[in-house]
Parts: C-alpha cells; structure tokens; sequence
C-alpha cells in the first residue's frame, strides 16, 4: 500500500483495488484545484469540501467496507471545540495495513477513542498548531498513544500553501521528534515488515 502527500492536509492511499483521498483540499490552499480521482474520499470535519472526484464520501463516525477495505470513522473533538465531538478519526485498513488520520483534533484521545482505532501502522497527523490543528507538541503527544510504525506529518508551513492561520514550520516537529529524515515522493508500507521503532517520514507534495 502506498501513501503520498498532496497538500495541507490531504493525503492519498493507494492500495492493490482502492484509491482513498484523506480531507481534501479546496482551491483556497492556493495550492490550485485539486486533480485526482478515488474510490473512497474520507473528511475529518463537516466544514470539509470533497474536492476530489469520488464514487463514494465519508463524511463522519461509522463503520464502511469498500473494496476489501475497512474504514472506521470514530467521533473525536474538534481543535476549536472546549467539549463535543465534532472531528472524526479515521482507521483506514487496506491490504492488512492500518492508517489512522486524526485530522484537526484537540488533542489526545481517550482510551477508547484509541482502542475503536486499533494498531496503528501509519499515523497521520497535523503539525501546524497555531490554534489550527495540533502543534508539534501535541502531536508528539498523540504520537504516544499509538506508537505506530510510521509517522507522516501533514498541516504546516511549506511556503507555498495558504492557511486560515500561519502554520509552524516542519522543523519544529521534527526538533520534537529528534529525527530529519530526507524527504520522499511516496511512502510504500508492507504489513509483514514494519520497524523496530517509529520513523518519521517526510513526503514531497505530490506533483513537486
């Protein structure tokens, strides 16, 4: 299964007979339309736009099986929200590879909002912070909660995409994580390897 970046906070995963969009970017990112079709388009909060084509969107908690995979949406709160759920977590299980995007959350989860997610082989996550999303502190917070395999940081300061609020920069959450991997175009991850310890994996916004 691949994963690869297209922008603020949407990412593409890409398995043997699916292609799932995750919070898809609308042309106000400055970023230009966004051109890529999926069988499956998932949003984190009701304000999102599917921007991208898709033959189905996912739009909140529930559980949905598309293709042979298994996508689980468990209901969180919102970075904006003092109490109430309204930002969904999704568990994106597809070829035995289990991807969770928290999307704009406040903050850790509880014990069985990260128990309804499962083992965690990806974790993606916003690092922007600024009152947007989670920050690199709160996200190497979150990061404890699951230690997945692989992390793939999204939601910051790039110099090309425009946010409601100026984002961090990337090298604070690396700093966080004590980690500066080399950027990558696409992040390929096999169920039946997976490293000893977290890495952090930097991607290339797709078509850069």
């Amino acid at each position: 299964m691949d994963i690869t970046y297209l922008g603020a906070g949407s990412v593409k995963l890409s398995g043997k007979s699916i292609n799932v969009v995750c919070d898809p970017f609308t042309e106000k990112a400055g970023l230009g339309k966004l051109n890529v079709k999926a069988d499956v388009v998932t949003l984190s909060t009701l304000e999102g736009l599917a921007e991208a084509a898709a033959a189905m969107v996912i739009d909140g908690p529930g559980e949905y099986e598309v293709k042979g995979a298994m996508i689980t949406g468990v209901p969180a709160r919102l970075h904006i929200d003092e109490d109430g759920t309204r930002a969904t977590v999704y568990s994106i299980r597809i070829d035995g590879v289990n991807v969770v995007v928290t999307g704009n959350i406040a903050g850790k989860l509880d014990n069985k909002e990260v128990g309804l997610l499962g083992n965690v082989d990806v974790l993606v996550v916003p690092v922007g912070g600024a009152g947007l999303t989670l920050d690199a502190e709160g996200a190497a917070a979150v990061i404890t909660q699951f230690e997945p395999s692989y992390v793939v940081p999204v939601h910051y300061d790039d110099g090309k995409t425009k946010y409601e609020m100026p984002q961090d920069k990337l090298d604070l959450f690396l700093k966080e994580m004590g980690s500066s991997p080399e950027p990558e175009s696409k992040l390929k991850v096999n169920a039946k390897e997976a490293p000893a310890e977290t890495q952090v994996v930097v991607l290339k916004r797709a078509g850069e």
